[in-house]
């Protein structure tokens, strides 16, 4: 497996990192992406990206999702990433023993920025007819919830209540 980035996914207070997982799931347009979920559930993880998916191509190489208890994946693809970011001390230290130096994992609230940065960068360079982020937001439309494109001008940061992780 040769991820390109490989970010861990990690809910806080019952949250989702949705906007972590909007830029991860953009930045994959220029390699693979891995989500090591620790404890979140990979279908948590697609409700989130379901309003993404269907605004990028099907070309793209994607994100692949690792849970943080499969220590020979979590090995394979820190060894060959280009980018680490970890949510948390058990994520860190396990990507230490497998041989990866401290200042090469960055904090995960590096991500977005750095993220968003190198993906426009790789667009400009490598790709230009890349799609552009579509941001999504809830819009409440009688019983149910749909979703939107948010505002250009306006930022959305997003995150997503679960009642757990077994969605």
């Amino acid at each position: 497996m040769q991820a390109r980035r490989v970010i861990e996914i990690v809910q806080t207070g019952g949250y989702l990192p949705a906007e972590l997982i909007f830029t991860g799931y953009w930045a994959s347009q220029s390699g693979l992406v891995v989500f090591i979920l620790n404890g979140v559930a990979p279908q948590a993880v697609d409700l989130v990206l379901d309003p993404i998916v269907v605004t990028l191509p099907m070309t793209i190489p994607g994100v692949l999702y690792v849970d943080v208890g499969d220590k020979t994946r979590v090995r394979e693809a820190v060894l060959f990433a280009e980018e680490i970011y970890a949510a948390t001390t058990l994520f860190r230290r396990l990507t230490i023993r497998c041989g990866i130096a401290r200042e090469l994992i960055a904090p995960v609230d590096r991500a977005i920025p750095r993220l968003e940065i190198r993906t426009l960068s790789e667009r400009n360079a490598r790709t230009p007819d890349v799609a552009k982020p579509q941001v999504a937001t809830p819009a409440p439309t009688g019983n149910r919830l749909r979703w939107r494109p948010a505002e250009a001008a306006g930022r959305v940061w997003t995150q997503l209540q679960t009642s757990d992780s077994s969605i």
